[in-house]
């Protein structure tokens, strides 16, 4: 990897619980809220390798809230007809938030996962639907 790369961890704002470890150095336990990022939530096992990896790679953070995290998975629907799960869209409404940061430079935003319940369908399309309706833009 190149020096000038930099690595950016996303977390949204509900259960930001592997930052709060980063900082820490240790597994530690976080008050959480319920979040659109499902598969992000939760604490870590003992013993992972994952706290250690993102010490050491993960430059700085950025966190989302969960109206973010809805807009990014309704703004990749309707511009990339994928369907997304809030984990994934974490990454995409992180970049939306600093996307100034990113003019004139090459970035890369890695999606992983669709998986989303029928809840969180449904609201994504009732939320979609009352967009269209008063032609309010996604993102």
């Amino acid at each position: 990897m190149s020096p000038q790369t930099e690595i950016v961890g996303c977390w949204p704002e509900n259960s930001p619980v592997l930052h709060a470890c980063m900082q820490a150095g240790a597994i530690v336990d976080v008050l959480e809220s319920p979040t659109l990022s499902e598969s992000t939530s939760g604490g870590l096992e003992p013993g992972s390798i994952t706290l250690e990896l993102c010490r050491r790679v993960v430059d700085r953070a950025v966190f989302v809230s969960e109206a973010e995290i809805l807009a990014a998975m309704q703004l990749v629907l309707h511009e990339e007809h994928w369907l997304i799960e809030g984990a994934a869209a974490v990454a995409v409404a992180a970049f939306l938030k600093d996307a100034g940061r990113y003019a004139g430079k090459r970035a890369v935003v890695i999606l992983c996962g669709r998986n989303v319940s029928p809840e969180v369908l449904s609201r994504l399309a009732k939320t979609t639907d009352d967009k269209q309706r008063s032609s309010v833009p996604l993102a």
